[in-house]
């Protein structure tokens, strides 16, 4: 006859748990000398390998982030990443007036550019184009919007744009666009009726905003991805124009994080990607027995691919019967998901996220195995928990240690509640919140910059393992 561990010592060991995991200051992992090994119980470590998939994430936000990322990208593994960033503007005073205007002299936008990926040198082609559709603060937009069902099909500005630091550490540039004099006429020269300088709200259904991107770069060459932060003094639009026969003067516009809505949107091509190591397109979101064959796994910045984990309940449940333990049985000490990283010639450590972290919903409301329509987009911040696990880079070991103790804990515990756990790999995310529009809330990440990270998958020598250290009696 089995026994189970005494009542008292599985209460008192859930509540070191529960007090060691609660604190960010504490390491949340509980040491092995933590189980009692008396004559109830023995320790005891255990390596399960849960499935895991490529699958590409555009389902997190990219609404009103603080950092944003235009331009064009092209990676031997990754393919082609473009992106592009919309965002509205405003006048800087209340009930402008123009006068009776003769003559726009030029229409200026003025960015602030801070860091980047790719090459200083390439020439890039940037492009500007005009919203057709207006965008609100507290809509949800996410990276695979199509853009082009937004915006006009001719832009109103181009420019070539190369960088030219001054040194090592200059890594902002501030540059100048000149857009079409007729889009100034428009802004300077609205219906009297339409009052749009008298309410925001009549300003942006008469004008919806800016989108700022660049033409795709050739596969072969690396091309570059800008970051530009949003703020009143990031970014700005100046009207120079003729009034009533008065030498030229000017009317602003600009962007103020807060009420001003933004979004980056963002492509990415697969087919174009060289490298042996390459991403897989025909695997990408297959969750099925064959995805599993991917010897690689993909982290890539900008919502591009990631890891999905499924710890499911029948995997659980099998490892528990082979070792003839119910799940009332055991205490768990310690519970840490490995990934090793995949290393080559040409590898470069500053491209790789660190840390990692971990993102998925409550883990009361973990998806069903195999429904994807209870996690295809995530929207609050109530929806998601992030997490930090430790899934800072060993460079020694070359691999990722990251500790979810306190959430295997949690999952064993819910094991009646749902079919799998559902978890996400990223470069760590950071949330953020606005209160001007309430409990409005964004999510702020790495994800901004091109991160970049193999890992090795399913079917390669090192798989990515969980590793559970735990108590069970003596039988």
């Amino acid at each position: 006859m089995k026994k189970n561990l005494t009542k008292t010592t599985i209460i008192l060991f859930s509540i070191l748990v529960m007090s060691f995991t609660s604190c960010t200051d504490v390491d949340k992992t509980l040491g092995v000398d933590m189980i009692p090994n008396d004559e109830l119980s023995i320790i005891v470590t255990d390596t399960l390998y849960p499935s895991v998939y490529n699958v590409t994430f555009d389902s997190i936000m990219t609404a009103n982030l603080q950092y944003n990322s235009f331009g064009s990208y092209y990676d031997p593994i990754f393919g082609t990443t473009t992106a592009g960033v919309a965002f509205q503007l405003a006048p800087t005073a209340d009930s402008v007036t123009f006068g009776t205007v003769h003559t726009v002299d030029s229409v200026v936008l003025e960015l602030t550019i801070g860091a980047r990926t790719g090459e200083d040198s390439y020439n890039q082609t940037l492009k500007v184009y005009e919203l057709n559709k207006r965008i609100y603060y507290d809509s949800v937009y996410y990276p695979s919007i199509n853009i082009n069902s937004l915006i006009n099909a001719t832009p109103i500005g181009t420019k070539q744009y190369m960088r030219t630091p001054k040194d090592r550490w200059d890594t902002s540039d501030t540059i100048k666009m000149y857009l079409d004099n007729s889009f100034g006429d428009k802004l300077i020269n609205a219906p009297a009726d339409v009052m749009i300088y008298d309410s925001i709200n009549l300003f942006y259904e008469y004008f919806k905003g800016l989108y700022i991107t660049a033409d795709d770069v050739t596969p072969g060459i690396t091309g570059r991805m800008n970051r530009i932060p949003l703020s009143t003094y990031d970014i700005s639009l100046t009207v120079y124009y003729n009034r009533d026969g008065v030498d030229t003067t000017a009317g602003y516009w600009h962007y103020s994080s807060g009420y001003m809505s933004s979004f980056t949107a963002v492509q990415h091509d697969y087919t174009t990607a060289t490298h042996p190591l390459k991403v897989n397109p025909t695997t990408l979101n297959d969750t099925t027995q064959t995805a599993l064959f991917d010897s690689t796994l993909y982290i890539q910045g900008l919502f591009g691919v990631t890891p999905m984990i499924k710890i499911r309940k029948q995997d659980i449940q099998n490892w528990l019967a082979s070792k003839n333990l119910e799940v009332n049985e055991i205490a768990i000490s310690r519970a840490t998901l490995e990934f090793d990283v995949e290393r080559f010639a040409e590898y470069d450590l500053e491209r790789m996220a660190s840390p990692l972290g971990l993102f998925y919903r409550a883990i009361q409301q973990f998806a069903i195995d195999g429904d994807t329509s209870s996690y295809p987009h995530i929207t609050s911040i109530n929806e998601l928990r992030s997490t930090l696990f430790g899934g800072t880079l060993n460079t020694t070991l070359y691999k990722y240690p990251m500790k979810i103790t306190y959430d295997f804990i949690s999952i064993i515990k819910n094991l009646d509640k749902s079919n799998a756990a559902i978890m996400y790999v990223s470069p760590y995310m950071q949330l953020t919140s606005s209160t001007y529009y309430g409990d409005t809330y964004s999510y702020v990440e790495n994800q901004s910059l091109l991160y970049r990270t193999l890992l090795k998958g399913t079917s390669s020598s090192r798989p990515p393992r969980l590793i559970i250290t735990y108590a069970k009696p003596k039988y």
